[in-house]
């Protein structure tokens, strides 16, 4: 099984001036832990729930402020086309919730979740022995 069985699909990536009201909106939607930011179409950088608390909310930062003000550089990623188990492994390595995921040609295509099994994901996957 393939990573981009078990994503969930992101078009848009947030991008350097998404406000963080927009920001905390987007992430809620998705359901997810962390959204990719990019400018002039490359990734630089993700930011996560913890990301707005953290560094938005306990410094004060209002709600329309730029989300590069919070957003984490260092990027956890992987390929859409990888195989499920050496990305589960990845995840519990880096200690991550989630990993943004890239088409081979760099292109946004999504989040994996490390709570997939409650999306019917890891919990049927080969070689894994317990959900996340």
């Amino acid at each position: 099984m393939r990573v981009a069985d078990l994503m969930t699909p992101v078009s848009e990536p947030l991008t350097h001036e998404t406000t963080l009201r927009q920001a905390a909106n987007a992430l809620a939607n998705a359901k997810l832990d962390q959204l990719p930011v990019a400018h002039g179409g490359r990734l630089i950088g993700a930011v996560s729930q913890s990301d707005l608390v953290d560094f938005g909310l306990a410094r004060g930062l209002k709600p329309d402020s730029p989300v590069f003000a919070v957003m984490s550089h260092y990027i956890d990623w992987c390929y859409e086309d990888e195989d499920v188990v050496d990305v589960t492994l990845r995840l519990a390595d880096a200690d991550r919730e989630s990993l943004i995921v890239l088409t081979r040609d760099h292109r946004f295509a999504g989040v994996v979740a490390a709570n997939a099994p409650a999306r019917g994901g890891w919990g049927q996957v080969d070689g894994v022995e317990a959900a996340a």
